[in-house]
């Protein structure tokens, strides 16, 4: 199982349409939370961030294999997600894309049962 914080910067002029992305995954939470188990996803938090180069989005996520989980995510059936990722090849930056691995994780992972 792991812990992820990706940084992703979202494209200058893009702002407008990434917080309309994030109310429509706010206004779609059941389709969404369907996905998870097919990607192996036991958390998935999305963050808006302005910081003084422009808009940041941040996803905290806990996943059984970070790797599964993007192919699963790239052949995806579901419909939200075709919406998903139109979303985001239009707002994000990929030249500006950090993963980060925590340096200590507290807690009990076991409380996910898989």
């Amino acid at each position: 199982m792991q812990t992820i914080l990706t940084k992703c910067r979202i494209k200058p002029g893009k702002e407008a349409l990434a917080h309309e992305w994030m109310h429509f995954l706010a206004d779609h939470l059941e389709e969404g939370n369907a996905t998870l188990p097919d990607e192996g996803v036991y958390i998935e938090t999305w963050f808006l961030s302005e910081e003084p180069e422009g808009l940041w989005m941040y996803t905290y996520t806990i996943v059984d294999d970070v790797e599964v989980q993007q192919k699963q995510f790239k052949h995806s059936a579901h419909t939200i997600d075709d919406k998903h990722k139109a979303y985001m090849k239009e707002c994000v930056d990929y030249d500006n894309i950090v993963m980060l691995k925590p340096s200590v994780t507290l807690g009990d992972y076991s409380v996910f049962g898989r």
